[in-house]
């Protein structure tokens, strides 16, 4: 394995390109959150619909990059396991938010990941962040509070729990990724985009088998259909595959490029700074697509105002603290 080379500092061109694949990237997250949705909207299984984005981004990042040369042992590495299985988690659970949650709730719920990353830093790995940054995640965690207050338990408990695990999913993807020896070798959006591809690809592959195991189980009439078991129908219902192949695979290719881009150019605290207003875009979003007829929810939901521009204010005492560190 090579070792990782100096990070060379990134001009002023590049610094104003690294801000807008930030931005760009915002988007996409509240684009993927009304794609979701669409997808269900169509009769699309949430995880079937998920593996099948993922194994077409995954597949598309490898053409463009190619294997290497160490594609075997990076596939059998267990960290690569714990990178893709938190990767997978993440973007299964946010899909499941979905079926009960609008795609600004569930952004604004996924919020918990920053306190929640803060929390596991300093019992796993006794990392003090500061005063202010435990300040600046009470604040987000407040935020996401919100929704405790605006939507139904009864009936929408089972979407916050979805969100909570997709946000417990994110800080296992980032904590593995900074632990995974290739991963951290890679100094190029390329070469993170080839780890990406290839740690995706296999455990990818590997849940599609448990998934059509699972299908051949409710074929048997052993487990009901659900939204964690497909049916032998779902893999291979044909909007979901045309959405995957169309929408998933493009979005979760971009996604990956904008945010390896936008870090190298930034730095990871100017990226992180930027997905503070993840929850207000797909709120924006959420409405366009309303106003189209695309998916159905609240038009533009003026409760989840507060708890955005709380996570907003958190996000950025929590960046200002660490930069006076």
């Amino acid at each position: 394995m090579q070792k990782p080379a100096p990070q060379q500092q990134a001009g002023p061109g590049e610094r104003i390109s690294g801000w807008i694949e930030a931005g760009l990237y915002v988007i996409a997250i509240a684009i993927l959150g009304v794609m979701n949705a669409f997808a269900i909207s169509q009769g699309a299984h949430p995880i079937v619909f998920i593996l099948y984005s993922l194994l077409v981004a995954a597949a598309g990042m490898l053409a463009v990059t190619g294997l290497g040369n160490e594609p075997v042992q990076i596939m059998l590495s267990p960290r690569s396991w714990l990178v893709g299985i938190g990767a997978i988690l993440v973007e299964i659970s946010y899909c499941l938010v979905l079926v009960t949650l609008s795609p600004a709730e569930g952004t604004l719920v996924l919020r918990l990941s920053i306190p929640m990353a803060l929390v596991v830093g300093w019992l796993l790995f006794r990392r003090s962040p500061g005063w202010g940054a435990w300040f600046g995640a009470a604040i987000v965690a407040a935020g996401v509070a919100t929704l405790l207050w605006l939507v139904d338990l009864s009936t929408q408990a089972i979407g916050l729990f979805y969100g909570t695990l997709a946000a417990a999913a994110i800080c296992l993807r980032g904590y593995a990724s900074e632990f995974h020896p290739w991963n951290r070798a890679a100094r190029t959006v390329m070469d993170k985009m080839q780890i990406t591809g290839l740690v995706v690809l296999v455990t990818g592959f590997a849940c599609l088998i448990l998934v059509a195991i699972s299908a051949a189980l409710v074929a048997s009439g052993y487990l009901a259909r659900s939204n964690l078991f497909a049916a032998p129908a779902d893999l291979w219902h044909w909007p979901t595959i045309v959405i995957a192949l169309l929408m998933g695979g493009l979005l979760f290719t971009a996604m990956n490029y904008l945010q390896f881009s936008s870090v190298v150019k930034i730095q990871t605290e100017n990226f992180i700074a930027t997905s503070a207003f993840m929850p207000l875009a797909a709120l924006l979003m959420q409405s366009l697509a309303v106003s189209v007829g695309l998916i159905e929810a609240t038009m533009f939901d003026w409760r989840l105002v507060p708890g955005g521009i709380l996570v907003i204010i958190g996000v950025l005492v929590l960046i200002a603290s660490r930069a006076r560190r």
